[in-house]
């Protein structure tokens, strides 16, 4: 249950001030970097959308002239904001607030698209940083009778933040045309910065109120599905591992320590430099521990810098073997460093910031090792390993804050690429995307972490396109595979009325085997074609004509009951020769008694129940024979209540993850069909194959994290359990 809120000495306005001291003076700051940055994208954005600047030319100039008027209307707005809600109330922000009366009379062209614009920011403010206010949002509900704020109309919130943004500029008096501009354009930069600012607001909270307990935490390890049995408790992550005692672990208070932080935990660098231990002594070669030539971090720098920018085959002889992929990395860093007249054998790193390079060499081992990568794609991928070294060198937050620029856009690339075979052209269109922006880190990257941001925004804008039409796909493998289940649905149906109708009037063999390899398919067909009294109609003429020819005992009677099947056949797109070696096939059969005789042993008996068609890397068929000897009845009982939209984690038989959205289930089987992040089908399956593939560990419960914290996670595994040993 809900944690009761903690005692407050004063009232809900405590809460109201931890707020604003947390948010106000970053925010106004943050808005300002971004007024002081807004001449260059809005005219990159002129030129993009291949418009004429002349119209907007005298705007820009007087947005430099009108700093001070921006930020204090920005600011004053704000302030506003934070009285109201510290008096009580806080009202929904509404656009014809800022003139009395403006909102009863007609709206402007240009005011329509500043208003557009606005709510636009607000949108991508929500949808990027949705967990963070997840998180704040909670804290809402400890205000007091006397406070009443809404997650839509609380000082942080996006509606409200934007508010302030389009009533900065309004004040400023600057044409419609470039307010809506500028505020397109400050989306970027300003949702990038804001991430930072509600982790920041957070991490107050929990210290000063305490953590929330939420029974719906996110799930931060990699959990097998509910199990009969399941007693133990889930294992801590590592971020509660590290940050907070075992016996008094709480998650968000770790993340809390954790965003504070101002270098990884004593504890980590103990694991890591254990394990650096161990693998020279499994090389028979000692750790020395006096280093002959030991780099600066700032000729560590530089190295990194020359790898960074280094040809092709440099990168391709560290990737070359992913499974070590740190040691290669680490060798060609000291390689490098030859160029600052160190030789390579002599060269050595201070044990903190070769703490640094094998972390991040670990990362991107287990990412890649994860993650469903073509080799081309870890390439492109492994390109960054210097660029983000040389970020986790300066910045520490980097493995600890998950809003970090350079670690967001990390994993947005790891997610277009994940499972993305670039089949069609949406999706080949993409991958240049990531391989064009993660040239333009390695070109442009020096110390600055403003080209991850850029980059990242730039590779949002793309990937947001590409998310939308994914949807559209996605709407179209389940309307296909609805068409398919419907159809499989009415085979089925059609089946048992062939069963019970055959029952009543036994056929011959052959005639018999026709009809049930073929009739339900057929008649299927026809309904589908709004024909419903075809198929009956064909059975009953060809039952009755069959009866006439045993009467009969005559060749042309078997002739005229085989023209009844000439519909059906000529409808399963057989050719015509096709048809007529089966006409010929049956006819022998049916006039030559002895045949049947000799066939009947073979084909009376029935054929033992094949596996349903195996899952292409998650369940063969064997597998699934053994898997379904015992089900287990808590999981069954998981999979049945399991909702569309919920996530599951999907390993294949290399180890690699995949999360699977479930996107459909079928009104007739109850099958599931989940698909990637990119709308791509992973599998349609059944209650008792996700069973099975569950009790392999082929599916587990989703991990509510990114690449980058999931990476961090398999690194601590890594490190613990041959300390554990």
């Amino acid at each position: 249950m809900p944690a009761l809120p903690p005692p407050l000495p004063t009232s809900g306005n405590q809460l109201v001030e931890l707020l604003q001291e947390a948010m106000q003076a970053p925010l106004e700051a943050a808005f300002a970097d971004v007024v002081d940055g807004l001449r260059q994208p809005m005219l990159d954005r002129l030129e993009r959308m291949e418009l004429d600047r002349a119209p907007y030319l005298e705007g820009l100039l007087a947005l430099k002239d009108r700093r001070e008027l921006i930020l204090r209307g920005f600011r004053e707005d704000m302030a506003t904001a934070w009285r109201t809600a510290a008096a009580g109330e806080a009202p929904v922000a509404r656009f014809g607030q800022e003139q009395a009366g403006s909102d009863l009379g007609l709206v402007e062209e240009d005011e329509l698209d500043v208003r557009l614009a606005t709510e636009q920011l607000a949108d991508l403010i929500s949808r990027e940083w949705q967990s963070e206010l997840l998180r704040l949002n909670g804290y809402l509900t400890w205000l007091d009778m006397g406070v009443r704020l809404q997650p839509d109309s609380a000082p942080y919130s996006p509606a409200r933040v934007a508010m302030a943004v389009y009533r900065g500029f309004a004040v400023a008096s600057l044409p419609g045309n470039v307010r809506a501009l500028a505020v397109q354009c400050c989306g970027r930069e300003l949702v990038e910065l804001l991430g930072p600012i509600y982790e920041s607001m957070h991490a107050q909270l929990v210290r000063r109120l305490g953590a929330q307990d939420s029974t719906t935490g996110r799930t931060r390890r990699a959990q097998a599905i509910p199990s009969t049995g399941d007693e133990a408790p889930n294992e801590p992550d590592w971020m509660t591992r590290f940050f907070v005692s075992w016996d008094e672990g709480d998650a968000d208070a770790a993340i809390a320590h954790a965003e504070s932080a101002p270098s990884l935990p004593p504890a980590l660098h103990n694991l890591l430099e254990e394990s650096r231990q161990q693998r020279a002594r499994g090389q028979g070669a000692p750790r020395s521990h006096v280093a002959p030539t030991s780099l600066s971090q700032r000729e560590l720098v530089v190295a990194l810098t020359l790898l960074q920018i280094g040809v092709p085959e440099v990168h391709a002889t560290i990737l070359s073997a992913p499974d070590r992929l740190q040691a290669a990395f680490k060798q060609q860093i000291f390689l490098h460093a030859a160029q600052l007249g160190v030789a390579p054998e002599a060269a050595a790193i201070t044990d903190v910031d070769e703490n640094v390079v094998d972390l991040v060499g670990m990362l991107f081992e287990v990412i890649f090792r994860e993650s469903h990568l073509t080799s081309e794609q870890v390439q492109v991928l492994g390109r960054l390993m210097a660029p983000m070294t040389k970020v986790a060198l300066q910045d520490r937050k980097l493995f600890l804050q998950s809003t970090h620029p350079a670690r967001r856009l990390l994993n947005v690339l790891v997610e277009a690429c994940d499972g993305n075979p670039g089949e069609t052209e949406a999706q080949r269109l993409l991958l240049e995307k990531v391989k064009d922006t993660v040239q333009r880190v390695v070109t442009d990257f020096d110390e600055s972490q403003s080209v991850f941001r850029t980059a990242r925004a730039d590779f949002n804008d793309f990937y947001a396109r590409y998310r939308g039409e994914a949807v559209k796909v996605e709407q179209a493998l389940a309307a296909e595979q609805q068409a398919k289940d419907a159809e499989a649905e009415a085979v089925s149906q059609f089946a048992a009325q062939l069963d019970a109708r055959l029952q009543a009037q036994d056929p011959p063999l052959a005639i018999r085997r026709v009809l049930v390899e073929s009739w339900p398919a057929y008649a299927a067909r026809m309904q589908a074609l709004n024909k419903p009294q075809a198929a009956p109609m064909m059975l009953e003429g060809l039952l009755q004509a069959v009866s006439d020819a045993h009467v009969r005992s005559d060749v042309r009677a078997w002739h005229a009951a085989m023209d009844w099947l000439q519909p059906m056949w000529m409808a399963s797109g057989q050719s015509r020769t096709a048809i007529a070696a089966l006409r010929e096939q049956l006819f022998s059969a049916l006039v030559e008694p002895q045949a049947t005789v000799e066939e009947a042993p073979a084909t009376a008996q029935e054929p033992p129940a094949e596996p349903p068609p195996v899952l292409p890397g998650l369940l063969e068929a064997h597998e699934w024979v053994q898997g379904m000897e015992h089900l287990d009845p808590v999981m069954t009982a998981y999979f049945q209540d399991l909702r569309e939209g919920s996530w599951l984690d999907f390993v294949d038989k290399d180890n690699r993850v995949q999360a699977g959205r479930l996107s459909w289930v079928s009104p007739f089987s109850r099958r599931m069909m989940f698909v990637s992040r990119a709308g791509a089908r992973i599998c349609v399956a059944s209650v008792q194959e996700l069973v099975v593939m569950a009790q392999l560990g082929r599916v587990r419960m989703h991990r509510d994290e990114d690449a980058f914290y999931s990476a961090m996670q398999g690194v601590v595994d890594r490190l613990v359990m041959p300390a554990a040993g």
